[in-house]
């Protein structure tokens, strides 16, 4: 096979493939140049929605939700690198792939939901800096919220002088928060015996003073932190921005050091969730911790004020890292989805300042007792997106068409598919306890859940039955060895997109190998089983609830 370079499209002017690896390096230096995405990635693990959702699980629970912790991000950790496996076979990002794949509408709601996802995360990068600020200057939370908007110029600034440099200083932050969190479990004694009991999995648990509803809250919450769709947005691009020949011995290369950097990484960002799951199980159990503030009030009178400076200072650099590849995967979203070079600056402020806004007005006419409840309901819009980004990651890295020689095994097809199924599942258990006290009037509130998790399923079934059509050249292929490459609904809706795709495909090789009967059939079995396990949600959370 003819060597040739990846590509990527670098933001803020930056050439493509910037990066160019030495393939006659030592396996070290291989590994230094690979490095660097992972660090942008983990700094989002540790950011202070995910350290929120830590304080509260162990807080309430003790030790039990340690295993739901690991396996969350062992799943963030099985996207992130097929996720690289994707964009460094075809050398495009997940972005670019859903523009070629999908028609014109859906790419627009998949864009608008995974740019939604993205500013929700920054609620919560703003929100956890402006705490951070608050403990340790004593400044009011609305201020310090206004006063994260600067950041946006830092951000923007360290770009200019290279992808390397912002990796650095994330890195050097990401360093800062190990540390200052690994000084305070030298402040605690917890109990060896409730930690190795704590990695046993357990579906339902419940205690004296929390339900089983409380459990499944928190295992949805453990999941959406670990499990950020704009991430896997970053990295499919990030890596692409590293320059290497397409055989397939460099491939696999890219593969193994990929995974190598990115696991050693989400290792350091795990160690340090468990730490604080550890430090809150240790010193708040049985009371609840629910926001940031509460958790370094309790600190300090536990361990003193040195360990409450030392949890302001790491929520400080994760804020601030976390806005950083903010910055980056908003652009990258953008310019993949749309095939435009959007100017960094109008692409920060316009989020920064959405994101901005409303936590400001919020935090200022209701009090600072509402950062918690913010930041809680932001994650839980990043989880909603979650099967709408890994359902057609899945899809993608299954296909021969696209993948080639380079398609996922078997067991790690089966994997990301069952990740992808419990997302799906946990995220029916969340909107059903949403939506069923939204209202006064029960009647309301079963037919909103109907309808909103009716679409929620049928949007999910499109996703997973839609085949994938364009290979890995980037060519649009009429008919795949999986069946017709043309758009399920539009194909039961009789679109004129079908019609024309049918008259280029020629004679009966279009045809869809179902009938619209059949379809009908199909998405309606779908829908059913969609309402029986919203309505066996309903009443498992009705039973814990008495």
């Amino acid at each position: 096979m003819q060597a040739e370079k990846g590509h990527a499209r670098a933001p803020a002017g930056k050439e493509e493939g910037s990066i160019v690896i030495d393939q006659k390096g030592t396996n070290w230096s291989k590994f230094l140049q690979f490095l660097g995405p992972g660090i942008l990635i983990a700094v989002v693990y540790v950011d202070p929605g995910q350290i929120t959702v830590d304080m509260e699980s162990g807080s309430v629970f003790q030790y039990k939700l340690l295993w739901a912790l690991v396996v969350s991000n062992l799943i963030g950790l099985l996207f992130q690198h097929v996720c690289t496996r994707l964009s460094i076979t075809t050398g495009r990002n997940l972005a670019e792939e859903n523009r070629l794949e999908y028609p014109w509408k859906v790419r627009i709601f998949l864009w608008f939901s995974v740019e939604l996802a993205s500013i929700a995360a920054d609620v919560g990068y703003v929100m956890g800096t402006a705490i951070a600020l608050e403990i340790l200057t004593g400044m009011p939370l609305h201020y310090g919220v206004l006063i994260t908007g600067l950041d946006t110029f830092l951000a923007l600034g360290l770009q200019y002088f290279g992808i390397r440099t912002v990796e650095m200083i994330v890195g050097l932050l990401f360093g800062a928060v190990l540390l200052c969190y690994l000084v305070e479990i030298f402040m605690v004694s917890p109990s060896i015996g409730g930690i190795l009991d704590g990695l046993v999995p357990r579906l339902w648990h419940s205690n004296e003073n929390f339900g089983v509803k409380t459990w499944v809250e928190l295992l949805c919450a453990n999941l959406g932190a670990a499990v950020c769709p704009p991430n896997f947005f970053l990295q499919s691009a990030l890596v692409n921005v590293r320059s290497i020949e397409k055989t397939e011995r460099a491939v696999r290369e890219a593969f193994a050091f990929n995974l190598a950097e990115t696991s050693l990484c989400l290792f350091l960002a795990t160690l340090v969730n468990i730490v604080m799951l550890i430090l809150a199980a240790s010193e708040f159990y049985p009371e609840r911790v629910v926001s940031l503030s509460q958790g370094a009030d309790l600190l300090g009178n536990t361990l003193g004020g040195s360990a409450s400076m030392a949890f302001a200072t790491a929520m400080l650099c994760a804020g601030q890292s976390s806005s950083l590849t903010g910055v980056l995967s908003t652009q990258y979203i953008m310019e993949g989805f749309f095939e435009m070079t959007v100017p960094g600056w109008v692409v920060r402020l316009v989020t920064r300042v959405i994101a901005i806004l409303p936590a400001f007005l919020i935090v200022y006419t209701y009090g600072p007792n509402t950062a918690a409840d913010l930041i809680e309901k932001a994650q839980v819009v990043v989880n909603l997106v979650v099967p709408f980004t890994v359902i057609p990651l899945t899809k993608f890295l299954c296909s021969e068409l696209k993948m080639g020689v380079f398609v996922l095994p078997r067991w790690l097809q089966n994997a990301c598919w069952a990740s992808a199924v419990a997302a799906l599942v946990l995220n029916l258990f969340s909107i059903t306890e949403t939506l069923s006290s939204l209202t006064e009037y029960e009647t309301v509130n079963s037919f909103l859940t109907v309808c909103v998790t009716g679409f929620y399923l049928a949007f999910s079934f499109y996703l997973a039955g839609r085949p994938v059509r364009v290979d890995r050249d980037g060519k649009v292929c009429s008919m795949s060895r999986h069946g017709s490459s043309n758009d399920v609904f539009d194909w039961l809706l009789g679109s004129s997109s079908s019609r024309r795709s049918a008259a280029a495909g020629g004679g009966g090789s279009s045809r869809h190998p179902f009938t619209r009967k059949e379809m009908i059939i199909a998405i309606a079995a779908a829908l059913l089983v969609g309402v029986s396990i919203v309505s066996f949600s309903w009443a498992m959370l009705d039973k814990s609830q008495g």
